[in-house]
């Protein structure tokens, strides 16, 4: 039985990238980047779904994110996830009340495939995945100075399942539906 990796999820761009990256390497933070075409938002990972339950997922988002409107998101902050007390995941930060609106209507409309809602969700787009980190008092004071800093806002018209598949070179992202809201 063939399986795909999927998520649900909003393609987006963020302004003032290279400088966010230039000062990263300055205090010198290693890891890797997520590519620019690759950044995102995700509403819910899925994980490995049966190819035969993708067209009722589908047809479950459709109906559901018929209700919600196109909106406006706005990067903004930096911030990170931490593992055992260290960065991990550096990320700008997801705001806009309708985006957990839309969550819930996922949630919801997913409950049918015995997907749980989800309890903890930190809208967010993964910069770094952290690997070696060094100057802790400067990078927190970086990411103080950054926490309300605007990397742009977008008006929201879909949303997208997508496929993931993993390579060496880093995830390749693939559109398998797109939801247009409203």
């Amino acid at each position: 039985m063939a399986k795909r990796r999927l998520f649900i999820g909003s393609m987006v761009s963020v302004q003032n990238l290279p400088e966010v990256r230039e000062k990263i390497e300055e205090l010198q933070i290693e890891g890797k980047w997520v590519e620019p075409e690759n950044l995102h938002f995700t509403y819910r990972f899925l994980g490995e779904i049966e190819e035969e339950r993708i067209p009722q997922i589908k047809l479950a988002l459709s109906g559901s994110l018929r209700k919600a409107k196109p909106h406006k998101v706005e990067l903004k902050g930096l911030g990170v996830f931490k593992r055992n007390g260290v960065p991990s995941v550096l990320w700008v930060g997801v705001v806009s009340d309708e985006v957990i609106e839309i969550k819930k209507l996922i949630d919801k409309s997913l409950k049918v495939f015995g997907f749980a809602p989800e309890e903890k969700f930190t809208p967010h787009v993964t910069l770094l995945r952290i690997k070696r980190f060094r100057h802790k008092a400067k990078f927190n004071s970086y990411l103080l100075k950054m926490r309300d800093f605007s990397f742009g806002s977008k008006t929201e018209k879909s949303i997208y399942l997508v496929e993931s598949k993993l390579t060496s070179k880093g995830p390749k992202y693939t559109v398998l539906e797109e939801f247009s809201l409203g």
